[in-house]
């Protein structure tokens, strides 16, 4: 019988997974802390670790470094209530096999438990050095986020891609799909925020022939669409309630109901979610589903803001460069470092977005081979928005230079109406 040693401080935590394995044919052992956990290993040689990483007394890195050093090669499965980039890096970097968000999906540990125990353990950990991607990054930031999908992307985990309007998550979503075993078959996007509250359930699960008016026909969904693939749920915040009830059972049972069918159908997509909304503030304010959130949150992976690395910025200007200098007829090979330093000090409320705005209007304006400083476009000049200024006087700036208006705001800084709207909301900016 193989043996599971379980580790976490929550005693109603480890009860419950402990039970369960039992059921399945386990043999369980339990330790409330690392030091604890430490000498257990060394009496059993347990043939897997379940392993809380933040607990008082020697959290789970700690012990994973200590137990791995001394040689210890049991798989060791993280549980962990917040998967962030760098904790997720540093577990694989000091040998981590896998992990488990909490709460424990038991079917998800269960699965896990039984591959990781059939395989012996010696399932290679993903090397984000191979991981395809199409975006341009050079900052430490970006390389810590590729080895977290280097990880999620060759599961079939649910994943949740957090970050700002403008900071690429599509593109990170399609790599995850690139990336895994189902990159033959669809990538289907889905911009939730566009689909109209009535139609929405009819876009995502179809429709049978005068299921209302002007349903002439069948009508086939975005997740049948995307059978056997991924399907990309972006701005999923804007969601509306009914229609997350029913996205909840899609993750539950794997089935969706066509609108007016009332016979349940399976489904095989792979979901891959974003928003840039605060969904766990909204699961606590009652406007997100928490059992939803719960369920799209195994693997949550946070875009960082451009803002935040501006190591970015030079290889992004260059890649822009190139996308669009040939095709406007000029001969600029590169940007002057005057350029750059600009552009490295400013706080882009609009992310990559509004980089590749900027680059492509100073392409126009630029009468040389180099773009420089002074072909910095309206936003800085015309405008008067300093590009030294901080991301809320530039906000608010433009909504002075609009008189009030938004939608000019917007435009006047590169970003979407929608993306303006929170911006106002994070900076407490009355309308």
């Amino acid at each position: 019988m193989k043996k599971i040693l379980i580790v976490d401080d929550e005693k109603n935590h480890r009860l419950m997974m402990r039970l369960h394995l039992e059921d399945a044919g386990y043999e369980c052992f339990e330790a409330e802390d690392g030091e604890t956990a430490y000498g257990m290993i060394k009496e059993l040689s347990p043939d897997l670790i379940l392993l809380d990483i933040t607990m008082e007394i020697t959290d789970g890195l700690t012990l994973l470094g200590r137990i791995r050093k001394e040689g210890v090669s049991a798989p060791t499965v993280m549980i962990t209530a917040h998967t962030d980039a760098k904790t997720a890096v540093s577990a694989m970097k000091l040998g981590a096999t896998d992990f488990i968000t909490k709460p424990v999906n038991i079917n998800e540990m269960l699965e896990t438990v039984k591959s990781l125990l059939e395989s012996g353990g010696n399932e290679e950990v993903p090397d984000a050095a191979g991981y395809k991607f199409d975006g341009v990054f050079a900052s430490e930031a970006m390389t810590d986020v590729m080895s977290l999908l280097a990880m999620a992307a060759p599961t079939d985990a649910t994943v949740l891609i957090l970050g700002e309007s403008g900071t690429g998550k599509e593109l990170v979503a399609k790599s995850i799909h690139e990336n895994s075993l189902r990159a033959e078959k669809p990538f289907v996007a889905v911009n939730c925020a566009a689909l109209n509250d009535n139609l929405i359930e009819s876009e995502l699960f179809g429709h049978v022939k005068g299921a209302f008016t002007g349903a002439t026909s069948n009508r086939q969904g975005r997740f049948e669409q995307a059978s056997g693939g991924t399907i990309f749920l972006d701005e999923l915040g804007e969601i509306p309630m009914p229609t997350q009830t029913k996205l909840l059972r899609v993750l539950q049972e794997k089935v969706i109901e066509p609108v007016g069918s009332g016979k349940a159908v399976k489904t095989d997509a792979r979901i891959i979610a974003a928003t840039n909304r605060d969904l766990k503030k909204m699961s606590e304010s009652g406007e997100f589903r928490q059992d939803l959130y719960f369920r799209l949150s195994v693997f949550p992976v946070t875009i960082p803001p451009l803002r935040d690395r501006p190591g970015d910025i030079p290889p992004l200007i260059k890649h822009f460069i190139k996308k669009y200098a040939f095709s406007f007829g000029k001969n600029i090979q590169a940007a002057s470092q005057d350029y750059i330093d600009a552009l490295q000090n400013y706080s882009f409320p609009g992310n990559i977005r509004e980089l590749e705005n900027i680059v492509e209007r100073s392409i126009i304006l630029a009468r040389g081979d180099k773009l420089t400083a002074d072909t910095l476009p309206a936003l800085a000049q015309e405008n008067g928005l300093n590009l030294k200024n901080g991301e809320k006087q530039s906000i608010l700036d433009a909504l002075k230079r609009s008189g009030g208006n938004k939608t000019n705001a917007a435009k006047l800084l590169g970003i979407s109406r929608r993306a303006l709207y929170y911006k106002l909301e994070q900076y407490g900016i009355a309308d």
